[in-house]
């Protein structure tokens, strides 16, 4: 239960266990997790968990291997900038101690100089990383769409409402036909959006632009993450 109000508190300011998008340690928690978390004692958790559920386990365990592939990349990556700024500064000693040797302490006011350009470069870099954690506020949304007629290809339409593209949404890979009334089905699909990016308006009307094949759009369940 500790795990579970860490969880809940880390997910009240985050979309996921860790970064923008789902990985690795999102599949890793949801898969320890025997249930999903209470509502009324965990409302965060209760909805990454419901969220995080709506994706096969397959899917779920791709991005354990694309965050590893990625991760062993950066790695590498690392590996190299940290060799050649190795080099780069003893090249940079050598340099200095020439210097020294032709100049004595006229090199005083220059290292000083270099200090204050070392301090001010930090001081940017900080300022940028604060910056860069605005929380960003994100929601899943789950629309219902019902067709005209029960003969009417509903995965067809799923695949032209998959291809809606915008900025800040990002449609879920799996959708449902849920019955209706009299052999009719409705489309249920869901998507994440960027809460300052995605107007829910906005995308109903885009949907609802497939006047032939829909009824109409309604929003079955609308939850922040």
């Amino acid at each position: 239960e500790a795990d579970l109000q860490k969880l809940d508190a880390h997910l009240a300011n985050n979309a996921y266990v860790s970064g923008d998008l789902p990985g690795p340690d999102d599949n890793r928690v949801f898969s320890e997790c025997k249930r999903a978390p209470i509502s009324s004692k965990y409302p965060n958790a209760h909805s990454w968990y419901a969220h995080l559920n709506q994706y096969t386990s397959a899917v779920r365990g791709a991005w354990t291997e694309a965050k590893s592939k990625k991760g062993g990349d950066k790695k590498d990556k690392a590996g190299k900038k940290d060799k050649k700024a190795e080099k780069k500064a003893e090249k940079k000693a050598e340099e200095e101690d020439d210097m020294d040797d032709l100049f004595g302490d006229d090199d005083d006011d220059a290292a000083e100089a270099a200090a204050a350009l070392a301090a001010k470069k930090t001081a940017e870099a900080k300022k940028g990383k604060k910056e860069e954690k605005k929380v960003i506020n994100k929601s899943l949304v789950i629309f219902d769409v019902k067709p005209w007629e029960a003969e009417q290809n509903l995965d067809a339409l799923a695949e032209k409402i998959l291809a809606i593209e915008m900025k800040g949404l990002f449609w879920k890979t799996e959708y449902k036909l849920a019955e209706v009334a009299f052999g009719i089905k409705k489309l249920q699909i869901g998507c994440t959006i960027v809460d300052d990016d995605v107007s829910t308006d906005a995308l109903q009307e885009t949907i609802e632009a497939f006047e032939d094949e829909v009824q109409s759009v309604d929003i079955a369940s609308f939850s922040k993450i």
